[in-house]
């Protein structure tokens, strides 16, 4: 969900106005970290809290003895958090993915919907008891939004790629919805009991985090499948309602809970910091101010903030009209959610034996860790960076990868070049499988939505893959019952998939046929529609009467939308399998090159073929060097 302006702006307001104490801060962590950053008191709590004796606590924190001196003598597992938490070692145990995963398990999609029942956004939400969730403010600003507005768990990729089976409860806010401006947060309840996905207990404490400290955030950004920014975002600064966080990475999303290192939630995600030019406007990636419209992955972030939960918790045991409400009053106890089969068999489960509370309500636990090893399975489908759609560094992923291609060179010897990189570096060659690799990754649009390659139809990703996977098993029944061969079976049955270069100009073969540079979602009537027929341009396209697909006549076939992607991935094709494709000619070449420059590459085609690159090892130089194109002798490319 996109941050509203008046919550940006109250953002950066804050973050300006701290820099003074911010650089101070900076300098010191920078200078000895964490021990000279913070009040000796909140450092000696904090590490208490990990399992640091005090005795060895505040001989650490006075200076009586050094890291190492103190880490010599503590169990393994206290001395890597003693580490990790003053910033002297980034190493974490195995374990530590476990207590991730099953902390992840309650963080869910927030699908915000209208009185019709039609999708206005997205948001992230978590269940902080079996019974609510916490999400922004500015998400669920009313219980009229929350009203018609749902929650998803396990809206993930699961490791071969595919998504999980989604779970969808209702809102419930006539029995519970608490909202806050200021602090921007919604409390809401839950209708059922969603207590199987665990919730994420809050305790307002001051021994959750110190500056230098790093954070992790679980985020469904822009609605897209559940992603994680592990331990890229290390805590800057502590207002009294706010965390300051930065990263490398791109922003958490709306709604997220925020984590330290032993995964307990310290803030509510709700706002980035931007990036603003000399008046003051914030500035997109590429160094222009920020447009009306424009996307939250547009904007070039600095820092991030998130709620304090302390401050949460603080207004929620303020309000006389809340007292006695038995919901608020379970998110307030702190109460550690049961162990059960699906947090088992995550791989965690928690041996709580005989615990006392202490006067704050709180109690120290002793874990047992047990980790389940998967059967070793197919490698799961490359992504990009958590919460980015576009990965920041791929412009110096690129610059590499085109190291020693002279493109001044002469056509032919330039086709040369690329043809023998992009052989080369096509070291995995995934089979066709559209629905494990193509729909949930490679040809995502910054909205999460596919858009068919000729109509410009959009689908949610879920939707093809769960069509290809219905063609299949009817494809697998009817080649038993009837005995018809795979080529009718697939023109009976086709994916929602298209290759730019038709199947049959190459025989089915791989690694062409599940080459991801020339594959694109595609509705199976505008497959249909264009066949094996090669692209053309008619003159009089603007004028013809055609349908959404395009136009086709014998022997021709003009798509309506995507024009420069098909172009592309045709190049590509002639780049990476010269020799193959004996159906087009230098009038053909002439179109797809009029084609690829009227229809430049967008956010769309860097994508896909970042998440190409990082599954199969080579990239389209027509995406990441559009200017090449003219110089490139393609003609060496067609069959003789």
């Amino acid at each position: 969900m996109d941050i509203p302006p008046e919550v940006l702006t109250a953002t950066q307001a804050r973050f300006v106005r701290r820099d003074p104490q911010r650089t101070v801060n900076l300098e010191r962590l920078t200078a000895g970290g964490p021990l000279a950053a913070e009040a000796p008191a909140r450092v000696e709590a904090r590490l208490t809290r990990v399992g640091v004796p005090l005795g060895d606590a505040q001989a650490l924190v006075e200076g009586q003895e050094d890291l190492p001196a103190v880490a010599a003598r503590l169990p393994e597992d206290v001395r890597h958090r003693l580490e990790r938490v003053l910033g002297a070692n980034d190493l974490v145990n195995v374990a530590y993915l476990d207590l991730a995963r099953t902390a992840a398990r309650a963080v869910g999609r927030i699908v915000l919907r209208d009185s019709r029942g039609r999708t206005v956004g997205f948001g992230t939400g978590w269940l902080c008891s079996a019974r609510t969730i916490l999400t922004n403010h500015h998400v669920l600003d009313s219980m009229a939004a929350a009203q018609f507005s749902v929650i998803e768990f396990d809206y993930e990729l699961k490791p071969d790629g595919t998504l999980r089976e989604r779970t969808t409860f209702e809102l419930d806010p006539q029995a519970l919805f608490v909202t806050s401006a200021p602090l921007d947060y919604s409390l809401v309840a839950v209708k059922g009991d969603a207590g199987a996905f665990g919730w994420l207990p809050c305790f307002g404490s001051a021994d959750k985090h110190v500056l230098g400290e790093a954070l992790s955030i679980v985020q469904h950004p822009s609605g897209k499948p559940k992603q994680v920014a592990l331990r890229e975002n290390r805590l800057v600064d502590r207002l009294p309602d706010f965390l300051h966080y930065e990263t490398d990475t791109a922003p958490g999303s709306s709604g997220s809970p925020v984590f330290n290192d032993a995964w307990e939630v310290v803030a509510l995600h709700h706002s980035g910091v931007p990036r603003t030019d000399a008046q003051g406007r914030p500035l997109r990636r590429d160094g222009t101010p920020l447009k009306p419209g424009d996307a939250d992955t547009d904007i070039d972030w600095i820092a991030n903030e998130g709620v304090r939960v302390s401050r949460i918790l603080e207004d929620l045991r303020s309000r006389a009209d809340l007292q006695g409400n038995a919901l608020v009053a379970g998110v307030l106890s702190g109460t550690l959610p049961p162990v059960t089969e699906a947090a088992r068999a995550s791989g965690v489960v928690l041996d709580l034996g005989a615990v006392t509370p202490g006067v704050d309500g709180r109690v120290t636990l002793p874990v047992t860790v047990q980790l389940r090893v998967p059967v070793a399975g197919p490698a799961p489908t490359p992504v990009p960076a958590p919460g980015a759609y576009l990965d920041p560094r791929d412009a110096e992923v690129a610059e590499a990868y085109y190291t020693g291609v002279d493109a001044q060179a002469d056509p032919e010897a330039l086709f040369a070049a690329l043809s023998a990189l992009l052989v080369r570096t096509h070291e995995r060659r995934p089979a066709y499988d559209p629905a494990r690799r193509l729909y949930p990754v490679v040809d995502v649009w910054p909205d999460g939505k596919l858009r068919s390659l000729y109509s410009g139809r959009e689908h949610a990703p879920q939707e093809f893959i769960a069509a290809d996977l219905l063609t299949e098993g009817r494809r697998v029944a009817l080649a038993a019952r009837e005995n018809l061969n795979v080529e009718a079976l697939e023109e009976a049955l086709p994916y929602n998939c298209e290759h730019v270069v038709p199947q049959s100009w190459f025989g089915k073969q791989e690694p062409m046929r599940g080459d991801l540079h020339h594959l694109f979602a595609c509705e199976p009537g505008c497959n249909s529609f264009r066949g094996n027929t090669p692209y053309a341009d008619f003159a009089d396209y603007g004028e013809v009467v055609r349908g959404d697909c395009g136009k086709r006549e014998p022997g021709q076939f003009e798509p309506a939308r995507g024009k420069g992607a098909a172009a592309r991935a045709t190049l590509y094709f002639l780049l990476r399998y010269p020799g193959v494709v004996r159906q087009y000619g230098p009038e053909e070449l002439g179109t797809l090159l009029a084609w690829h420059a009227a229809d430049p590459p967008g956010d769309w085609e860097r994508h896909r073929n970042a998440a190409i690159h990082a599954a199969q090892g080579n990239r389209n130089p027509l995406i990441d060097r559009p200017g090449w194109a003219a110089r490139v002798g393609f003609a060496a490319g067609l069959a003789r």
